[in-house]
């Protein structure tokens, strides 16, 4: 039966109802009395309205064990992802000209990879579909929300050894997380390969793109299936609608893909018979099997994020990038030819270019084996990226990644020039801030080398200051972190003294003369002054000086309005905004208007912005809702309030920072109705913060969590090791820390701690 809109509304109120009461819906007066009123109304939704409240209820269900785990230091997911085994070398294929790249030595591979598995006379793929946004729409999504669409495939040996057949009809959707661990582990015990790809990487195309999913993961199976002699794969493709689900469109399309293939791989070609067919939800006992994969692959709730983040199936089995771009390097690199820099810095540009096993990751190594052999290759890159480098477009993750991979490959008689090698140092230290490390050991090379180097390139310089004072503010030494920022205010150069002039004397540097009088605005350019700005302003509202930060914020998004890049002045002008809108609240001289425009510039118009941010997960809005929670904590307004706390049955949570925060928000504002579910909340951010990744600051806010929820009645009996571990690694930080061990016996007003605690953006 189709849907309208109207009716999917009056469903989804069952849904949420069932997310809201739980089990206990099938009594519960106010679930009867809409569930009558429904079959007054619409005697047909009935039977959709009782698996809709079920379905919420097995999700609320869900979402509390996920909780209940975190809270007792136990995983999410408990599932055990197998070790990386090697793959084999690849046959060298007929090559379309001059062939100079070696045929690459066995790669640590996911065992569920298809390149990892062995060869078989007969394979079956399955391919499932999860997501609702599958045409042009999907572009605008963010690739963590959990309405893009998504094709997943499992691609079993004919036997389906390791694999027990599911019971008829089974859905992970209807399912509790002890046995969606159960089935995904099963799956990665098995010899079974998983692949996956979504609608974004897809060509854009009017109409819907179900079936372009469909043909680009059957081509990317042909190609990366294990192969010694004739192989037969059939795909069983799940009934979708009334879309391609007559028989005469699968052959035809099957016959295609064998064309293509052909004229990539003739070789391949002739090993390989291909049928393609669909089947209904209970025509294969496996089927629930792939639907699990969709499932976590959704990253629908907590436990599914935790479930494939467990699993190492993301990046490695589950493709990220344009899925023809990577087939057609994988074709050329098969047939030994090498690629051009700009090709190069794109599969850099991938995000799984650093993910150990992935497609791209291999493909690199295969184009390092080669560089690292031929110092005219390499130099071929190396070149590539000094024009990167010269260029006005200038993205610094990518040259990060970029001189990362030269040094990784560098050729016996070669070195990084003292720019890249700046740049190599820069994309370190930007790795450590963005974990919350606090120590490197290379910092003092840092520093003189961005002294020797600033008249040569003031924009490399001041890149690689910025890290410095993010590395100061970590450590919670705020003068320094102002310090690490010096030459870039209108002053007189110093000569340099103590350990700096020494490592410039070591490294045969000279530093600027004595008394040059700087021109930041012009050598850093309108990008750069403007986020050098912007740091100043976070240092002084570490400090306490607020009326300073904001001129500081107002500085930089005046040189952010001049950017002729409108994307990159959107994105420059949303984090400085943001921290705009928090020097404003943090003020009690601002009027509420005020504050409440600037938070609305983040967030959007409000109250819409609290209905869309309450059931968000996604890493795009991450800050801007922790921004509006802390703004309704710290600059309380009632009917807002209560309107945050009505979708309360959309909350979701995710794994990082600010989720913590996020947390202890909801907790604090849903305090007054229900004590024991707020402090479950301040529980759950500690938990959070406590990951096994997660550094000092963060770990500082979790105890700032923990410690909240102690004085909400949960004693905490691992403060003092924790604190102490504190101690050592943010010394700076010890009298804020003692106000935490002071708290444990004597609690404070929990925004009077976080106030003290936590400075700043910190809270």
């Amino acid at each position: 039966m189709k849907l309208g809109r109207g009716d999917e509304n009056l469903l989804n109120a069952f849904y949420n109802l069932g997310r809201r009461l739980g089990k206990s819906f099938v009594t519960d007066p106010v679930f009867l009395e809409k569930l009558q009123q429904l079959n007054d109304r619409r005697p047909d939704l009935t039977g959709n309205a009782w698996f809709n409240v079920r379905k919420g209820a097995t999700a609320a269900k869900r979402g509390a064990d996920a909780g209940k785990r975190r809270r007792q230091g136990q995983p999410v997911s408990k599932i055990r992802a197998p070790q990386q085994v090697s793959a084999p070398s690849p046959k060298a294929l007929p090559a379309l000209e001059k062939t100079d790249l070696p045929l690459a030595q066995p790669t640590a591979l996911h065992p569920r990879d298809l390149r990892a598995l062995n060869p078989q006379p007969v394979w079956q793929l399955l391919i499932d579909e999860t997501g609702t946004a599958f045409g042009l729409e999907a572009g605008g999504l963010s690739a963590d929300d959990r309405t893009l669409g998504r094709f997943v495939g499992l691609l079993l040996p004919a036997e389906q050894q390791g694999l027990a057949p599911l019971p008829v009809g089974w859905h992970a959707v209807d399912q509790g997380i002890d046995e969606i661990d159960r089935v995904v582990q099963g799956i990665l015990d098995a010899p079974v390969g998983v692949i996956g790809i979504t609608v974004q990487q897809l060509p854009q195309a009017p109409g819907e793109r179900w079936a372009f999913g469909v043909i680009r993961l059957i081509d990317l199976v042909l190609r990366l299936m294990p192969l010694d002699e004739l192989t037969r794969l059939e795909v069983l493709i799940e009934q979708r609608g009334r879309v391609f689900k007559g028989g005469t469109q699968w052959p035809a399309v099957a016959e295609q893909a064998r064309l293509r293939l052909a004229e990539g791989y003739p070789e391949r070609a002739q090993q390989v018979e291909l049928t393609i067919r669909t089947i209904t939800k209970q025509d294969s006992p496996y089927n629930g099997y792939v639907d699990a994969l969709a499932f976590i692959a959704s990253g629908s709730s907590e436990h599914s994020r935790a479930c494939l983040a467990a699993s190492g199936l993301s990046g490695t089995c589950l493709l990220g990038g344009d899925a023809e771009f990577l087939g057609r390097m994988l074709e050329w690199m098969d047939r030994g030819r090498t690629l051009e820099g700009i090709d190069w810095t794109a599969l850099l540009a991938t995000p799984e270019s650093e993910q150990p096993g992935s497609l791209v990751a291999t493909l690199l190594e295969r184009l390092g084996t080669a560089a690292a052999r031929d110092t005219s290759l390499w130099r071929r890159y190396l070149d590539h990226l000094s024009g990167h480098l010269d260029s006005r477009n200038l993205n610094l993750p990518l040259l990060g990644r970029q001189v990362i991979w030269l040094d990784r490959w560098k050729p016996v008689d070669q070195a990084l020039p003292q720019p890249m090698r700046l740049l190599w140092l820069t994309a370190q230290l930007a790795r450590a801030n963005h974990l919350g490390q606090t120590e490197q050991p290379w910092i003092e090379e840092m520093r003189a080398l961005a002294d020797q180097l600033f008249r040569e390139d003031a924009k490399l310089v001041c890149r690689a200051e910025l890290n410095l004072a993010v590395t100061a503010t970590n450590q919670f030494d705020f003068e320094q972190a102002g310090q690490a920022l010096k030459r870039w205010n209108p002053t007189t150069v110093e000569a340099p003294g103590g350990l700096r002039g020494l490592m410039q004397k070591l490294l045969g540097m000279q530093p600027p003369p004595v008394g040059t009088q700087a021109d930041p605005a012009a050598t850093a350019g309108l990008r750069y002054w403007g986020q050098l700005r912007s740091s100043l302003g976070q240092h002084a509202a570490f400090l306490g000086d607020l009326d300073a930060a904001v001129r500081y914020f107002d500085e930089a998004l005046a040189c952010f309005d001049q950017l002729s890049d409108p994307e990159m002045a959107r994105k420059e002008k949303g984090q400085t905004n943001t921290y705009r809108a928090i020097a404003l609240m943090d003020d009690p001289a601002q009027d509420e208007t005020k504050v409440r425009q600037a938070v609305e510039t983040v967030i959007g118009a409000l109250p819409q912005a609290l209905d869309r941010l309450a059931g968000s997960v996604s890493n795009h809005d991450k800050y801007a809702h922790h921004l509006a929670l802390r703004w309704l904590v710290h600059r309380p307004d009632a009917t807002l309030a209560e309107q945050y706390l009505a979708r309360r049955e959309d909350w979701d949570t995710a794994e990082g920072h600010p989720w913590p925060l996020i947390q202890l928000y909801r907790g604090l504002l849903l305090y007054p109705q229900d004590a024991e579910a707020a402090r479950e909340l301040a529980l759950d951010g500690a938990g959070v913060a406590f990951a096994d990744d997660s550094g000092p600051v963060v770990r500082l806010i979790g105890a700032c969590c923990r410690t909240i929820a102690a004085g909400w009645g949960e004693p905490w009996e691992q403060a003092a090791s924790v604190l102490n571990q504190l101690d050592q690694s943010l010394p700076l930080a010890v009298p804020r820390i003692n106000r935490l061990r002071h708290a444990q016996h004597t609690p404070m007003e929990p925004l009077a701690l976080l106030r003290f605690v936590l400075p700043f953006n910190f809270r």
